[in-house]
């Protein structure tokens, strides 16, 4: 059995469901076999005839009192293993047995017992009270196990959730050094390499050299711009988005900023994300930030790819305690047998079911696509 975890509160629970499920129980058998034995005796013994019923039910009552006093006084809720609990519930039962019979004696019930009479009913005391404690200790085994279980797939979740966190740190750590690598080691490199080319290009040139090898060298100079101001450029805002330390808003923002100037943006941010998007008091997580301007460019590439699109609205607002993220296009409607189950928006999908959350791409009427993420805070 999974070992229980105890926490404050757990006693009192364990208390009350041992006590309350074999006092049921107890009653239970306690009342019916007073009404059977009564019937029995009144009508198949004669000289019994005139013993009360509810004698013998007080009697029954006594007993489980005492069997409930005793399981409460001894703390059996508390006692670890089976084995403890088989123990406590054989002297509670026994006890509650003993008082029984004395009751019975007191009010009445036999005037003048043999001792065949006596055994006969403390045994069925003690099979009752057995029987109902038995019970008893089953059903608190049975609390133990399930909420052992339910603790330990918490704890679990939880440490799922710290791996998650520890991961998703670390995945923001290597962008932003590769981002910044890229920024600024190799994008400096190139820029050097670039003025050795011009300096080589102007010496060929003043030897009066073959035109082809200046042409040559020039073809190599441009093509190294295009690799440093495009290529090189674009795959650092890949890794790390422009502005993300300064919040979700800054980097969606530089991010729509560089759309063509044919393209109308809007940008429609409510306030409560403006209120956990704050750099200094904001609760969000730069990976969470990561997450929500990796929505906008698999909205903003959608709306590029599958366009044309005239314009483009993103949305960031707060709702029930996610983060919902919405890009829409007025561009071609959606096509689901279009689309692809390798693609952005199903990676991007894979992405948030980590941190349970979920994305959905939808069609607009007349025309146009919106795609919405949620990202649970």
């Amino acid at each position: 059995m999974t070992r229980e975890v105890v926490r404050p509160g757990d006693d009192a629970q364990n208390r009350r469901l041992l006590l309350r499920l074999t006092g049921i129980v107890a009653l239970g058998y306690g009342l019916g076999a007073s009404m059977q034995a009564a019937y029995i005796y009144s009508r198949y013994v004669p000289d019994w005839a005139e013993v009360s019923v509810w004698s013998r039910i007080a009697a029954n009552v006594a007993a489980v009192v005492v069997l409930l006093l005793v399981l409460g006084s001894l703390r059996v809720y508390r006692w670890p293993t089976a084995p403890q609990l088989f123990l406590g519930a054989v002297l509670a039962s026994t006890v509650a047995a003993v008082c029984r019979v004395f009751v019975q004696l007191a009010l009445g019930v036999y005037d003048e017992p043999d001792g065949l009479t006596i055994e006969a009913e403390f045994s069925a005391g003690l099979i009752i009270a057995g029987i109902s404690s038995g019970i008893g200790m089953w059903g608190l085994l049975s609390r133990r196990r399930v909420r052992a279980e339910l603790r330990r797939a918490e704890r679990e979740a939880v440490e799922v959730e710290h791996v998650l966190e520890a991961l998703e740190a670390e995945e923001v750590r290597v962008r932003r050094e590769v981002a910044e690598g890229l920024h600024g080691t190799l994008q400096g490199k190139l820029v050097i390499v670039n003025a050795h080319l011009v300096e080589v290009i102007d010496r060929i040139r003043a030897r009066g050299d073959h035109p082809d090898d200046v042409a040559s060298l020039e073809w190599a100079r441009r093509e190294l711009d295009v690799v440093r101001e495009l290529d090189v450029r674009q795959m650092s805002r890949l890794l790390y988005p422009e502005r993300l330390e300064l919040g979700v808003v800054p980097a969606v923002r530089a991010l729509v900023g560089r759309l063509p100037m044919t393209i109308a943006t809007k940008i429609v941010v409510a306030p409560p994300v403006r209120e956990i998007d704050d750099p200094e008091r904001g609760s969000l997580t730069t990976a969470q930030r990561l997450l929500a301007v990796r929505v906008v460019e698999e909205g903003v590439t959608n709306a590029l790819k599958f366009g044309p699109a005239s314009r483009i609205v993103v949305e960031l607002d707060v709702q029930d305690g996610a983060l919902v993220v919405s890009v829409e296009n007025d561009g071609q409607p959606l096509d689901p047998s279009h689309a692809d189950p390798d693609g952005g928006t199903a990676r991007l999908a894979s992405r948030l079911h980590l941190v349970r959350g979920t994305v959905t791409l939808a069609p607009l009427r007349p025309r146009g696509v919106r795609l919405e993420a949620r990202l649970p805070l």
